[in-house]
């Protein structure tokens, strides 16, 4: 027979549990823009990526409840150059998008930085995760909110692009969502 102090115990945590939980606002994604920028030959390639989905439970006063998660569709990339983009997407040591389709990105800590917010996320492209450090605002107007952030990646973490010859190893990602309740 379970004691009365302990049932009383399980009860108060299922409750506190519950109300932690119920803190984080869900948004949901209205556009995005996510762009990327890399050095090659010295000339500055700028980059995009659409298709965003994602689940964002973020409330900047609870943000150990806070999950962001957002996907976008490999194929996609678009360099504004027809011949670039069919080598980012089929060619080995790029994004081989009919073998890695998606890329996606999920918090797993996010932290409050001064008037912002610092997020770790786990990054998977080509099937490769590793966790970068994304800084972001969260700019809250009501019902509607926008996030954006950038950071700086090593393409080589990813494998992607291998040793092609004048590549910068940098890639700036710069990620803008406007979001609803």
């Amino acid at each position: 027979m379970i004691s009365s102090k302990i049932r009383l115990f399980v009860y108060l945590s299922v409750f506190w549990m519950s109300i932690g939980a119920g803190y984080s606002q869900v948004w949901h994604p209205v556009s995005s823009n996510v762009t990327f920028k890399i050095k090659m030959l010295g000339a500055e390639v700028i980059g995009k990526l659409s298709g965003f989905q994602g689940t964002i439970h973020f409330d900047p006063e609870h943000l150990a409840q806070s999950v962001i998660y957002g996907s976008v569709e490999a194929q996609t990339i678009d360099t504004d150059n027809s011949l670039r983009n069919r080598h980012l997407k089929e060619k080995e040591g790029f994004f081989e998008v009919a073998k890695y389709p998606t890329i996606t990105m999920k918090s797993l800590k996010i932290e409050a930085n001064g008037e912002g917010f610092i997020g770790t996320f786990a990054l998977t492209m080509k099937g490769i995760t590793k966790n970068i450090r994304l800084p972001f605002s969260f700019i809250n107007e009501g019902e509607n909110a926008i996030f954006k952030g950038s950071t700086t990646i090593n393409r080589r973490d990813w494998q992607v692009g291998g040793g092609t010859i004048g590549m910068s190893d940098n890639v700036e990602v710069s990620i803008v969502l406007n979001v609803k309740k």
